[in-house]
């Protein structure tokens, strides 16, 4: 029987090998303040298209002047792309509050509190439950959460 490791290392259609090969490529392709507001969000292996999510609207606006630039420098460094497409979503806001960084709560974060919450039966657990993750999430970005 083999394991994990082993079946990714030999698989090399696994989405989850592509990705961590794109993810590899495309933060060593960016200069340290894209790295933040960017994201490669999906590859589709038959148009060959790269979708990056931007998180903020200014950088949204000056990547997407440089899409052919993008495809020329990955293509340079070994990943075969035809188009690279920039699309705007907003990851979190900051906030500072007393010397720590707080998150306001997106749609989907409280989306994913409330799935989560009515799940529990205890009313008084999902009660405190919510709460935690609210702190949590306040406390932590949300994005970082999922991709984990």
């Amino acid at each position: 029987m083999k394991k994990l490791n082993q079946i990714l290392k030999n698989s090399s259609n696994s989405a989850v090998l592509q990705m961590s090969h794109i993810y590899k490529i495309w933060y060593s392709v960016v200069m340290d303040n894209l790295k933040p507001v960017t994201t490669p969000y999906n590859f589709d292996p038959y148009t060959k298209t790269l979708t990056i999510k931007v998180h903020d609207n200014i950088w949204y606006t000056d990547l997407s002047y440089m899409t052919e630039d993008f495809k020329l420098i990955l293509n340079e460094k070994g990943l075969d792309v035809l188009k690279v497409v920039f699309k705007y979503s907003p990851k979190y806001e900051k906030v500072k509050k007393q010397d720590q960084t707080a998150y306001n709560l997106s749609d989907k974060c409280k989306n994913y509190i409330e799935n989560s919450v009515k799940k529990i039966n205890n009313k008084k657990i999902a009660e405190n439950f919510k709460e935690y993750l609210i702190n949590y999430f306040q406390h932590n970005s949300f994005e970082s959460w999922i991709i984990k």
